[in-house]
């Protein structure tokens, strides 16, 4: 009975979204033929829960995101993203990683998580992020 008890339970924490736990992902949505999409969301500073994407791709494209920094900005982000297998993909580079791409991705849902970055000026306000899947 406990063994039956546990697989259902890691059935339903395995079936419920990784979203349910802590910010709610946006699902980013194309246009028809479009291989881009812009999306929109706001930080309130270092200690603000990330803004959460979900976009899926298909097994082999190439999936870029990019901060749309408004001129002279100093608003930076920093992106972390994880792929279908719930594998951190984000290169830990020195600066605040807020342009990344991804080539030959595997089939699935791939999580943005999005923050201000830490070694930036602080901040808050909104932010503008480009997805590109070919």
């Amino acid at each position: 009975m406990k063994k039956q008890l546990l697989i259902l339970f890691t059935f339903v924490l395995l079936a419920v979204p990784m979203s349910t736990f802590g910010q709610k992902a946006v699902r980013v949505k194309f246009a028809k033929g479009a291989t881009k999409a812009v999306a929109n969301g706001s930080l309130t500073g270092y200690e603000s829960k990330a803004v959460v994407f979900v976009i899926r791709v298909k097994a082999g494209q190439t999936l870029t995101v990019e901060q749309l920094p408004p001129r002279n900005s100093t608003k930076y982000i920093t992106l972390g993203i994880t792929n279908p297998s719930g594998e951190d993909v984000t290169d830990a580079e020195a600066n605040c990683n807020n342009n990344k791409t991804i080539e030959n991705t595997a089939a699935g849902d791939y999580r943005i998580e999005v923050t201000e970055c830490s070694k930036a000026d602080a901040w808050s306000g909104s932010f503008k992020i480009r997805f590109t899947v070919k």
